[in-house]
């Protein structure tokens, strides 16, 4: 039987305040969802919908590109435990 696995960050939108939006996660395991906080706000201008990351270079950006980079290596590492 074939497993299935992806990751997806998005903004919620709805909760924005003053321009800031919190970051969020949904993790896809065979077809079954789960979503999560992943406790960081960014601001909406520097979200990239179709990367499904911050956009640009500045140091918020690429911290937060690195810490949701990490939140999917540890996600990957802890499904794939659940999995097999």
């Amino acid at each position: 039987m074939r497993s299935t696995f992806n990751i997806l960050f998005y903004v919620n939108k709805s909760k924005e305040k003053q321009g800031i939006v919190p970051v969020m996660g949904r993790v896809t395991i065979n077809g079954t969802q789960s979503q999560f906080s992943c406790k960081k706000s960014i601001p909406l201008t520097l979200w990239d919908a179709k990367g499904n990351c911050a956009k640009g270079r500045s140091k918020v950006a690429l911290q937060l590109n690195r810490e949701l980079d990490s939140n999917i290596n540890a996600n990957k590492f802890v499904s794939l435990r659940i999995i097999y």
